[in-house]
């Protein structure tokens, strides 16, 4: 059986934020209908559309001086692709990492747990999606990540997050990101198969967090102990 996991190298890592990029394109103003045999879980939709942020004012501008005149608002957006900053040693001998987050895809799901009515359930492959007509109003799901990787959209009142580009996989595709890196440093596929690519790097990777004990499908080639900058 298919089990899809991914593994990110942070020594080849230049944090240009492509793969940033790639999720927002992919993700934000476009919705992934499923059907109900798309997802296996019988869901409707892989996903709704990602909001990205957008800013304005009410009443002019901000102050001169940067801080802006009480009038702003802001509806916020997501990071399904977080990037962390890592740095570690003293001035000058520095080493320092980045590190991209997406959805763990955890086996041992805090979120499923905390979802009620299947709102949150795992693909026989792995993949953990929010159904996101199930998920309304259930804000415990967003707060139940010990990683931080579920946000809450205000607008549809629902949980969102990284799907491991499920709608492209099906589709026979790798993950928008991982074909968008253009240092190589995300490795997709099959974690059972040892012919997949994912087979010749896993064995050197590591759990972000491993005191979390979630056995998450994204592992990381590479991490470092330091200060982390978000």
């Amino acid at each position: 059986m298919v089990r899809y996991g991914m593994v990110i190298d942070t020594t080849k890592c230049t944090g240009c934020s492509v793969c940033f990029g790639a999720c927002k394109d992919e993700f934000v103003g476009n919705d992934y209908p499923a059907g109900s045999n798309g997802t296996g879980t019988g869901a409707t939709y892989y996903s709704k559309a990602q909001p990205d942020a957008q800013y304005g004012y009410y009443g002019g501008a901000p102050a001169a001086n940067g801080t802006g005149n009480g009038s702003a608002w802001v509806i916020p957006g997501q990071t399904w692709m977080k990037d962390v900053q890592v740095v570690s040693g003293t001035s000058p001998n520095l080493q320092s990492r980045f590190v991209y987050e997406p959805c763990m895809q955890c086996s041992n799901a805090p979120c499923i747990a905390a979802a009620t009515g299947g709102a949150v359930s795992a693909r026989p492959d792995g993949i953990v999606l929010i159904d996101p007509v199930k998920s309304v109003g259930q804000k415990n799901i967003m707060s139940a990540c010990p990683y931080g990787r579920i946000y809450w959209n205000s607008t549809l009142n629902i949980p969102q997050k990284c799907t491991f580009c499920a709608h492209r996989i099906d589709n026979g595709q790798n993950p928008k990101c991982v074909d968008a890196c253009p240092m190589s440093a995300i490795t997709f596929g099959d974690l059972d198969a040892s012919t997949s690519p994912i087979a010749a790097v896993v064995g050197q990777s590591s759990v972000l967090h491993p005191e979390y004990n979630l056995k998450t499908a994204v592992t990381y080639i590479g991490l470092i102990t330091g200060t982390e900058e978000k």
